[in-house]
């Protein structure tokens, strides 16, 4: 019985131990100061004339889609402002071709936003002063949508509304849901005649709800307002309003509010710029990640130093407890503005591009593209860099979004008449930010020693990877320079196949179209004959230390258990001595 309870602490400790290595290779970040920028891409050579504020949005594919409006007349769109779609697609590597989304609007479209849902199909909607199906001649918003077909019929979003409707948003949620928002005049619900943020949402059905008014708290201006996804089916909402709301002050200010799912329940409107003393402007606000809702803005608040110039501004906020962070600054090394930010995050890094009106180092003229982003576990921020050191006019409105590899994907407007033959207009320029994948973790393999036969392999997923090198030696080895992997695999296990005894050393390499990871760690394990076919046969040697001290316990209680039975029968039948008395 000693034996036995001396066994068991030592399997559950292994166990444990390899539990535990697993769990923290799990967590390793990726290293992003291996990464690099791609070379510049000029998105929109079919335009002559200006375009404008653009968006992009990217699905499970990695393809890319993005949508802009210009007057230039192309595909018969007419001299009146449209709006215009392009697709990356990520298989081919290509940009297909400019399509006009716009088709039945005889007057001007504008502001247009993109979303795409799990099926990659892209849902589009702008407002437009063009009257259809019934809209009247003021602004309203509309809606497409592009399946792999093509692109469906217009549909008519504020329906409600009898005054204009500007600047929506969308996004669509993981059912497929479509969830938009935008600023309107109308005095709707008793909101007001003021610029207040209504919301609908758009049914598996294809059944446009009734509108909702997020702002029905403001009694001033409500204005660009961005919506997320939250935790749990929840849509988020940031805008920036005037009222002296929750202490919020007469200046503008950043507001956020939450509906929860189910799209009836309304939380309470909070302040996120509550540090703010000026005017805060043009929020953005990401998915929720890690427990967390993250949002930048530019504000002119003279706030830990940053001056009285515009300044990027940043927050987040813990689903759980509904509770803020304090105001970080993120462009405190500029002396001038800097504005028009916008986000994207990841469970890892926040990602934050924007506007800065300096010049760094000889680097463009004063209007350039920057980018920082956050270490969500060491809460640092990195340092700044410049996506435009290769203009020399005037970079503005940044738009970001990651794919499913963890790769960063920034569009920007610029006016540089030299780059890419882009001509004098203002065009759509594109990077992306990349790099080979995160080293892989390989388990344990079990059992340990193995019958010849069938070896199981399994390692841990890495996100920015597309396949996995399967490497075999019959030595201990630290690098595949040389060697040749015995397969690939898109999963993250593999089963090998091996028919001669041996000591067999195994490691996996993680690859995307950028190159390789760094070998995983090495593990090995002994390949023997199969000795025996009994029921111990498949027993682990710890396994069977334990049996043996069960059994070995069971026989020494039989044995005291037998001695204490003969000591029993041997008293139990043993008489006393008799005799007769001498007379």
């Amino acid at each position: 019985m000693v034996m036995l309870l001396m066994i068991i602490p030592i399997s559950s400790i292994t166990n444990s131990e390899i539990h535990e290595n697993m769990t923290e290779q799990s967590v390793i970040e990726k290293d992003l100061s291996s990464w690099w920028w791609e070379p510049l891409e000029l998105i929109t050579p079919e335009f002559d004339v200006a375009n404008y504020i653009s968006n992009l949005a990217i699905d499970k594919d990695n393809n890319i889609h993005t949508i802009t409006y210009s007057s230039d007349d192309i595909l018969s769109a007419g001299t009146d402002i449209d709006v215009f779609y392009k697709k990356y697609d990520y298989s081919t590597k290509t940009w297909g071709e400019m399509e006009l989304v716009s088709t039945e609007s005889t007057a001007h479209s504008q502001r247009p936003c993109i979303a795409v849902d799990h099926e990659n199909t892209a849902h589009v909607v702008w407002y437009d002063t063009t009257n259809i199906l019934g809209s009247g001649v003021d602004a309203d918003i509309f809606y497409k949508q592009r399946t792999s077909s093509g692109w469906g019929a217009v549909e008519l979003v504020s329906t409600e509304s009898s005054g204009n409707s500007y600047i929506p948003w969308i996004v669509v949620d993981s059912n497929g849901v479509v969830h938009v928002s935008w600023e309107d005049l109308t005095d709707y619900l008793s909101c007001g005649g003021d610029s207040d943020i209504f919301y609908k949402y758009r049914s598996l059905s294809d059944v446009w709800s009734t509108s909702q008014v997020v702002s029905d708290s403001s009694t001033a201006q409500s204005t660009e307002a961005v919506i997320a996804l939250g935790e749990q089916g929840s849509i988020i909402f940031v805008w920036e309003d005037d009222t002296d709301y929750a202490g919020a002050g007469i200046d503008q200010d950043i507001f956020f509010r939450k509906l929860k799912n189910g799209f009836i329940t309304w939380y309470p409107v909070s302040v996120v710029s509550s540090e703010s003393t000026s005017d805060s402007y043009t929020p953005a606000i990401s998915n929720e990640a890690g427990g967390l809702y993250h949002v930048v803005w530019y504000d002119i608040t003279n706030y830990n130093g940053a001056g009285v110039d515009q300044d990027i501004f940043y927050k987040s906020c813990s689903t759980s407890s509904n509770t803020w962070s304090m105001t970080e600054v993120l462009s405190p090394e500029s002396p001038v503005n800097s504005f028009n930010s916008d986000l994207v995050v990841d469970e890892e890094y926040v990602y934050v591009v924007w506007r800065e009106c300096m010049s760094i180092g000889g680097v463009g003229d004063s209007n350039n593209v920057f980018l920082k982003y956050l270490d969500l576990d060491t809460k640092t921020w990195s340092p700044y860099t410049v996506l435009t050191y290769d203009h020399d006019s005037y970079g503005d409105r940044p738009k970001i979004d990651i794919d499913s590899l963890g790769h960063l994907h920034v569009i920007w407007l610029d006016t540089t008449d030299h780059l890419l033959g882009s001509g004098i207009d203002t065009d759509l320029f594109y990077k992306k930010f990349v790099g080979t994948p995160m080293q892989p973790f390989l388990a344990e393999i079990n059992p340990n020693p193995i019958s010849v036969g069938n070896i199981s392999l399994n390692w841990l997923s890495v996100q920015d990877a597309i396949s996995y090198e399967i490497y075999r030696e019959t030595s201990f080895f630290s690098s595949v320079s040389g060697l040749t992997a015995i397969d690939t695999s898109t999963t993250t296990a593999y089963t090998d196949t091996v028919e001669t005894t041996g000591y067999y050393y195994y490691a996996v390499v993680a690859t995307n179209e950028y190159g390789e990871s760094l070998v995983s760690n090495v593990e090995f394990v002994e390949v023997i004959e199969e000795t025996s076919t009994g029921i111990f046969s498949s027993l682990e040697i710890g396994e069977l230390l334990i049996f043996a001290g069960i059994v070995l316990g069971l026989q020494l209680i039989f044995f005291l258990l037998t001695i204490t039975l003969i000591n029993s029968k041997i008293q139990s039948t043993s008489k006393p001595k008799t005799g007769k008395k001498k007379k």
